[in-house]
């Protein structure tokens, strides 16, 4: 008999051991994500902010707006300038910009209005 409580309790014990290392393990993932996973997926959004597709695409999509910008009526020029901060409030007119003066120029005087 005392062979079968041995096992038992080696069971239960495994058991036991099983969900500690589970839980331990579920808490350093969450850690891992919370860390280093932020940190990641930050840098992975910074690389895709200097790739040309996302730069060029900014450029022409600014590029749109300011020609319906130009010929808008003055509501429709707010609602312009509204959509242009909100859509480049994170866009570096400085770094990707500066070979087109008319759009940096506009950019930058929405953007401090």
């Amino acid at each position: 008999m005392k062979t079968g409580i041995k096992i038992f309790l080696g069971v239960v014990a495994f058991i036991v051991l099983m969900l500690g290392l589970t839980l331990g393990f579920g808490w350093f993932g969450v850690y891992q994500t919370k860390t280093v996973g932020k940190a990641q997926m930050n840098a992975n959004r910074e690389v895709f902010e200097q790739t040309q597709s996302y730069v060029e695409g900014k450029r022409q999509e600014l590029s749109k707006l300011h020609r319906e910008w130009i010929k808008s009526d003055n509501d429709g020029k707010l609602a312009i300038e509204s959509t242009v901060r909100f859509n480049f409030a994170s866009f570096s007119e400085e770094k990707y910009l500066q070979d087109s003066p008319d759009l940096y120029n506009w950019l930058r005087d929405i953007k401090n209005k």
